[in-house]
């Protein structure tokens, strides 16, 4: 089975999420009248109960194709009561993006994928934010959540220790140019592998993959700016490394921005690290 089957497998692609209608809530009225009073009254609270009489609300067992679905009714820039207060539950009142405690006064609702772009009004699309963070927020979601390369999928997640490595091991690189005028040899890189012979023709394979890279050109996919901001950091510019904040600082450019991008360029040479919320706070240090 390849990896891309094997990835199909484990996330249930196949699987559909049924349809339901619309509302009363949303349609201002109840379309059945009457009718509604025929159905059984609800013991537990559940997203079925109609919010006027408390019955089991018929519009959830029309058949689809006489009414709106629901990925239709989803598609609307106000985000329903019920759903605020489902977020709110579970978020815990947690700015999903800063981390930090929200006031009650400070507490709002963001689409994950806008709603210029399509982004429903449905729980799994709304996340508690406050309102420090939502002012900051832009449209460009693509570079925060969606898949950029398929290797997302199938390799393997990386601890984030890895960039440690991978910066002392270019900071070697420059140091030895630095200090002798010449690029390091196969045995030079010794010091990282204790004379592991085929360590060290890794270690050098490794090496050699990132400085192509910043001494090349500008992969298409990747912007000019951050570009030139990796090749910064990583000291293809004047040998030495910088950090993170450093490197956001002198090309204003927003941190997550250069982390993201930083990701990327260090997946195409072999590691997947999930952005995690933890990884991401891990990564600003470095």
């Amino acid at each position: 089975m390849s990896s891309i089957q094997e990835w199909g497998n484990k996330v249930d692609w196949k699987k559909r999420v049924k349809a339901v209608c619309k509302p009363c809530w949303e349609l201002k009225y109840c379309p059945y009248g009457p009718l509604v009073e025929e159905f059984p009254v609800k013991e537990k609270e559940d997203d079925h109960k109609c919010r006027i009489f408390g019955h089991d609300c018929p519009v959830f067992y029309v058949a689809e194709p006489f009414t709106e679905t629901k990925e239709l009714r989803d598609i609307s820039r106000n985000i329903p009561r019920p759903v605020q207060f489902r977020v709110l539950k579970r978020d815990n009142q947690i700015c999903r993006q800063c981390g930090q405690a929200v006031q009650d006064e400070e507490i709002e609702f963001d689409h994950i994928i806008p709603f210029s772009k399509g982004g429903s009004s449905d729980e799994n699309n709304i996340r508690l934010l406050c309102s420090t963070c939502n002012r900051k927020r832009s449209n460009n979601f693509e570079d925060e959540y969606l898949v950029r390369d398929s290797r997302d999928h199938i390799m393997k997640p990386s601890n984030i220790e890895i960039i440690d490595f991978l910066l002392d091991l270019i900071d070697f690189y420059h140091e030895f140019v630095r200090d002798n005028q010449e690029k390091p040899s196969l045995s030079d890189y010794d010091e990282f592998t204790d004379n592991d012979t085929e360590l060290t023709n890794a270690i050098t394979s490794i090496a050699k993959d990132i400085i192509i890279f910043f001494k090349s050109e500008k992969p298409k996919e990747m912007r000019s700016n951050l570009f030139n901001a990796l090749k910064y950091r990583w000291g293809f510019v004047d040998s030495f490394l910088y950090s993170i904040n450093e490197v956001s600082l002198k090309f204003e450019v927003d941190l997550e921005k250069i982390i993201i991008e930083e990701k990327y360029f260090i997946q195409l040479i072999g590691w997947n690290i999930p952005l995690s919320k933890g990884n991401k706070k891990k990564w600003e240090t470095k």
